[in-house]
This record gives structure tokens, C-alpha cells and sequence, in this order.
């Protein structure tokens, strides 16, 4: 799975027919080799004086380091960006942030929830994401964990056999996922939760600081990395 950060550029001369960013992420401490392997996407022309570009990356949620032999939640993200202008290509100057992590817990006192994720998105809500929230009692191997839920053929099995699982855990229920960032930023989130079994009690909300509202909006909890 996945998050998405946008990156965006803004024309400071004419004549510019395209930008692209090259992008690539290493484990903390670490470089990459450009010559070997990186990511390179074409920034959407949106227009406007000055003219503005944008793309949303995908992120992933943790890198593999080979000098340790593991996967890391928290890594480097280098990038720069590749300007056509007036028939000539130049670049810019690497750039490098500090990907870090917050995780956050959702405590279910009553065993109401049967599925749950987190929404959030880096600075606003412009590319949001659903990280999906599970009780660690669920056991990581199963096929209903809540990270296979959207790619779950059938979404009622789903419901009815994580609700059967959640019932047999003692209450409270406690709910854990993680979200990312570039250090220095800011995320705003809410919890997309919902009752999906028994059917006749089906519903589902977002919630924020303020109660239940529609996703997005002012009614998030901000958090600073």
C-alpha cells in the first residue's frame, strides 16, 4: 500500500513546455545512485500567471535497506526536477526531506465499529488517503484483515466474518495505523468509520474533532510532524 504527495512548481520564466521530477528514497542516511534507479513523472500543466504544475506521487510506506537487511517506515526523499525551456533542458539543484511516520490509536469502548481507517492527507486535502485501522488481536495472516478489505471480492463474506472475529475479542477494541509525511509539514486527518454488519444496522461516518461531517473540511485534527 501506499500515500500520496503532491509536488508542485510554479513557471518563474516563459517559455517552459514541460517540467518532470525525478524522485527516488533510500533509507535514512543513505543517497541515491540516479544511474541505477529512480522514478521520473511529467507535471501537470494547470495554467494560470504564473503558470502552476502539479503531481501527486505515491509514496511508499516503508523502504527495504540493503546494508541492514530490513524495510524501514522512515526514509530520505530525494528529487529534482528536468525544465524544458525554449528548446534547451536544464535542472535544478537536489533537493532531500526526512519521510516520518505518526500512528494513531481509535478505542471502539462499545464493539459498535467493524471497520475503520484513517483519512488524512499531507498539508490539505488535496490527495487524501485511507489508511485502514486494525485491533492487533486480529491475527496478521488472515484473509479478513482490514488491509485486504478493498481489494475483498466479496465485500459481504467481509463484513459478516470480521464481525463474527471482533466479537470474540474483549472490549475495548483498539484500533492501529500509521500515516507519513516530509518532516516539517503538516497532515490533516479524520477516521472514516463504520458499522458494515449485521445488515439492518449498516452505516458509516466521518468524524473529527467536531463529531460526525462529510470527509474533508475543517473539521480535522492537524497534526505536525
Amino acid at each position: 500500500m501506499s500515500w500520496y504527495y503532491p509536488k508542485g512548481w510554479t513557471d518563474q520564466d516563459d517559455g517552459i513546455d514541460q517540467v518532470l521530477i525525478h524522485y527516488s528514497c533510500t533509507p535514512p542516511g543513505q543517497w541515491p545512485d540516479w544511474s541505477w534507479s529512480h522514478d521520473a513523472r511529467v507535471l501537470q500543466d494547470f495554467g494560470g500567471y504564473p503558470r502552476q504544475r502539479l503531481k501527486v506521487l505515491r509514496m511508499p510506506r516503508e523502504v527495504w535497506d540493503m546494508q541492514h537487511g530490513w524495510s524501514t517506515p522512515e526514509y530520505r526523499f530525494h528529487y529534482y526536477f528536468e525544465v524544458h525551456q525554449n528548446g534547451h533542458r536544464w535542472t535544478t539543484d537536489l533537493f532531500s526531506e526526512d519521510i516520518v511516520y505518526r500512528d494513531l490509536e481509535y478505542t471502539d469502548d462499545n464493539g459498535w465499529i467493524t471497520n475503520i481507517c484513517i483519512y488524512w492527507s499531507v498539508g490539505d486535502w488535496g490527495a487524501p488517503v485511507y489508511s485502514p485501522m486494525e485491533d492487533p488481536r486480529i491475527p496478521g495472516d488472515s484473509e479478513f484483515v482490514a488491509k485486504n478489505y478493498y481489494t475483498y471480492d466479496d465485500k459481504e463474506r467481509f463484513h459478516h466474518s470480521k464481525y463474527q472475529m471482533l466479537y470474540e475479542l474483549d472490549l475495548p477494541h483498539r484500533f492501529y495505523s500509521r500515516m507519513w509525511g516530509p518532516r516539517g509539514t503538516t497532515l490533516v486527518q479524520q477516521y472514516h468509520i463504520g458499522r458494515m454488519y449485521p445488515p439492518e444496522e449498516k452505516s458509516e461516518t466521518w468524524i473529527g474533532p467536531y463529531g460526525s461531517s462529510a470527509p474533508g473540511g475543517d473539521n480535522c485534527w492537524v497534526h505536525h510532524l
